[in-house]
């Protein structure tokens, strides 16, 4: 598990897990149940969660759900809090975890985005969640499949030309009928189209990065938690 290297107001962390520690944390890609469970509680464990997270059912969409009301496996994909001794967590193997966090450290909140996500909204619809304006929300972009990895149809490219975010750095040329698409540079030009200023870049691919899972590398695989929290 990695702690994150970034600037956090006081009493907010945030960190991710790995393969190795403590292993696959999803309970829907077919993992023996009691396995999970084991993982999930080694992470509050070693992370020092001030409580369990509340694990999102992420099914591709731009649903929203508050910490405070979040029920078990609801679905949506992104998951917010104003409330103390909280944890927002999203779980992602490929798609984009996205951390975001107030200035003030009085609201956070976790974002999983694939490309689904990421074009019908998901980023605008977790920022419309935060009290203070968008200039004072940080942004953390953690691992994710990187631009030489992530090839994708015209009918991808045609989602983001409507948003106007297609260019030769968000989509590379491929072969007939594909594009590199750069997932990570999307959700930075839609964060700062919305107004957020300080976004950070992990850098780092989940396809070619043995610390965490692929779904394109190896289609039979676990997830990883990205998790930001109050204490």
């Amino acid at each position: 598990m990695l702690m994150l290297d970034w600037a956090l107001p006081p009493g907010i962390h945030a960190a991710i897990s790995t393969v190795a520690q403590p292993g696959n944390v999803a309970a829907h890609v077919g993992a023996d149940p009691a396995a999970v469970i084991r993982n999930r509680r080694a992470l509050q464990r070693d992370a020092q969660l001030p409580c369990a997270p509340r694990w999102l059912a992420q099914i591709h969409s731009n649903q929203v759900v508050n910490f405070s009301e979040a029920r078990p496996a609801a679905q949506a994909d992104a998951i917010y809090s104003n409330q103390p001794e909280s944890v927002c967590a999203v779980l992602t193997a490929d798609c984009l975890p996205i951390l975001l966090c107030s200035d003030n450290g009085n609201e956070i909140a976790a974002v999983h985005a694939g490309w689904r996500g990421l074009a019908n909204g998901v980023i605008q619809n977790t920022l419309r969640q935060f009290q203070c304006p968008p200039q004072q929300i940080q942004a953390f972009i953690g691992p994710a499949i990187s631009v030489a990895a992530f090839e994708v149809g015209d009918d991808v490219r045609a989602a983001f030309a409507e948003l106007n975010l297609v260019d030769l750095s968000t989509f590379r040329p491929h072969k007939a009928g594909k594009w590199l698409a750069d997932l990570p540079l999307l959700a930075e030009r839609m964060l700062q189209a919305h107004g957020c200023l300080h976004i950070k870049q992990s850098g780092w691919c989940t396809y070619n990065d043995l610390r965490w899972y692929s779904y394109r590398r190896d289609a039979h695989c676990g997830r990883f938690a990205s998790m930001i929290w109050k204490n």
